[in-house]
């Protein structure tokens, strides 16, 4: 974990994960992203020992898959946050957060999120986070809930676009026939994602 930078309002930290580096950042209002550092997926295969490209599963591991997304009244409550809250305070909460994720202790996150993005993508964004831990669902689920289920695509694009990754967990979306489908970054952290939720679940079973 590297010393904190300034940029602007904005500070950021790193954080060595078993998926290789995250880049956490974060203003006074909350988390504005959590990105892969290197997004080059070979070369994170190397350097942390997960699955190399050439043998990557195309299907989903067997997780629950929700046709119909229940609604929650908030699916990211604040954790002891304040609007007075300092951005290096919601660094070391998700830093905290995200260490008890890989650690198989944490299913639920509870962070002031502060990403940037459009009405549609804050809605796609809103609907990712109520995916509960170690199910999936598909873009078209997404559509339906948001009431216009002719926005696959739109969707999707939103999906891809999520700066906020594992937090707000669009490694959970699939395709409606099952398979991985993409992810910003890289199809094996994605598997090794659901993995380990569906680890983590069948041991609390």
């Amino acid at each position: 974990m590297n010393s904190t930078l300034v940029s602007g309002a904005i500070q950021t930290r790193e954080l060595s994960t078993p998926v290789g580096l995250l880049t956490i950042a974060a203003s006074d209002q909350g988390i504005v992203s959590i990105l892969f550092a290197d997004q080059n997926i070979e070369e994170t295969n190397a350097a942390t020992g997960i699955l190399a490209t050439s043998s990557a599963k195309t299907q989903a591991p067997k997780l629950r898959v929700l046709k119909v997304l229940a609604p929650v009244d908030n699916p990211n409550p604040p954790s002891g946050t304040t609007p007075g809250t300092s951005s290096e305070a919601h660094l070391q909460q998700a830093i905290e957060q995200l260490q008890q994720y890989f650690a198989g202790t944490r299913q639920q996150f509870s962070l002031t999120l502060a990403p940037f993005g459009s009405p549609f993508q804050q809605q796609v964004w809103q609907a990712l986070s109520i995916i509960p831990f170690a199910h999936s669902c598909s873009y078209g689920a997404i559509a339906n809930h948001l009431h216009n289920p002719k926005a696959v695509r739109a969707v999707g694009a939103a999906n891809g676009r999520n700066p906020i990754a594992i937090v707000v967990p669009c490694h959970r979306v699939i395709g409606a026939n099952g398979s991985l489908t993409g992810y910003a970054g890289g199809l094996n952290r994605k598997l090794w994602l659901l993995d380990h939720e569906m680890q983590i679940a069948a041991q609390n079973q």
